[in-house]
């Protein structure tokens, strides 16, 4: 896996030599888990930030790989340690379709690496082992061009694997509002 964002890294730094768009993109999350056992579980107000590149296969279509920094998780309804937060190295890949200039739809898959995971509101522990490393789904989403530099967008990601070793299933949900900026 860590193989496989280094080499991205690479290839989007080589397609970058070609005069594709990049900038980087900040937002805030609304997350949370699906699955079983979630009842006691509310979204979590978090953040995302990271780089952006569009490569232009269309007219109206476009590719925009990401690479991010996003944090997910919830808030338990009981017990001390209310909070816990899930940083990820995150890789959407995103296909966006424009109805004019300034709107699009977007949808792609998205692979995640967990860096951390903390559980707390004071002094944090640490709770990795009770997740899986690695997370993969999918982004529904639409965008809006606020200039030619700063667009904003509102993306669904829902999280089709499994992230925690407990035995019930539960897939990472989140609402992302962002602002990219284009830098080149």
């Amino acid at each position: 896996m860590r193989l496989l964002f280094v080499v991205l890294f690479f290839v989007c730094g080589n397609l970058s030599a070609q005069q594709h768009p990049v900038g980087i993109k900040i937002g805030g999350n609304l997350a949370s888990l699906a699955g079983d056992g979630t009842s006691d579980l509310s979204s979590l107000v978090n953040f995302h930030a990271g780089f952006f590149m569009e490569i232009d296969i269309a007219k109206d279509v476009n590719i925009q790989p990401e690479l991010m920094f996003t944090v997910y998780g919830f808030e338990l309804s009981e017990g001390d340690n209310k909070r816990v937060r899930l940083n990820y190295v995150a890789l959407p890949v995103m296909v966006k379709y424009f109805l004019s200039q300034t709107f699009s739809l977007d949808a792609g898959p998205q692979v995640g690496l967990l860096v951390t995971a903390k559980n707390g509101t004071g002094s944090l522990a640490d709770v990795k082992t009770d997740f899986f490393d690695r997370d993969f789904g999918i982004n529904l989403g639409t965008s809006y061009a606020i200039s030619n530099k700063v667009s904003a967008s509102l993306r669904y990601y829902i999280g089709l694997t499994d992230v925690t070793r407990v035995e019930t299933k539960n897939q990472n949900r989140a609402f992302q509002l962002s602002l990219q900026f284009k830098i080149k």
